[in-house]
């Protein structure tokens, strides 16, 4: 008996071996390629921030949210206290990343301009991982740059103001002289 029990276990191992094998294509779900973040629009820009938000450093969670004025809201939960702030977005704002040696933690920061005087006008993000902080970074020039793009198209659709015609009188043109004739 026991002389068929081992082919009969060996054809089953094979069998649920070619089953697990057929059963997956060959690739981890986790290696897919992300969006281009310059091809995406900010709804999608605001997921992938969320996802990164998702993975920050040591438990701590930040959540994104932005309305049709391009006002971001930002809550961070986890952390030594729940942080919310918000924010419009607005041309010539800067996204900013640091590092804290104490922590070992990148920090990414809503700036209100690229200079070396900025001001910080919020926290964003904070992340163990340098390619998330720069990712961060990347996803909200991005929103800034096309919140940036719906202000100039509001002002576009604002009509022209009438042109007003000159109350002088324009003088007329001089009368179109005869053509000589040939020689």
């Amino acid at each position: 008996m026991a002389v068929l029990l081992h082919p009969i276990a060996n054809r089953l191992a094979a069998a649920a071996a070619a089953l697990l094998l057929c059963a997956c294509d060959g690739y981890p779900s986790e290696d897919t390629v992300p969006p281009n973040p310059f091809d995406i629009d900010n709804a999608q820009r605001l997921q992938a921030l969320d996802a990164l938000g998702a993975k920050a450093y040591r438990g701590e969670r930040s959540r994104f949210a932005l309305d049709a004025q391009c006002t971001l809201r930002v809550t961070r939960n986890g952390g030594p206290q729940r942080e919310r702030f918000e924010q419009a977005l607005a041309p010539g704002m800067h996204v900013g990343i640091s590092f804290d040696k104490a922590e070992r933690v990148f920090e990414v920061h809503l700036l209100s301009d690229s200079g070396p005087d900025a001001r910080r006008l919020g926290l964003l993000l904070r992340s163990s991982a340098w390619m998330q902080a720069a990712q961060a970074d990347l996803l909200v020039q991005l929103m800034i740059r096309d919140c940036a793009g719906i202000a100039d198209l509001s002002a576009a659709t604002v009509p022209p103001p009438p042109r007003t015609v000159p109350t002088a009188q324009i003088p007329p043109a001089p009368a179109a002289t005869a053509a000589r004739p040939m020689r």
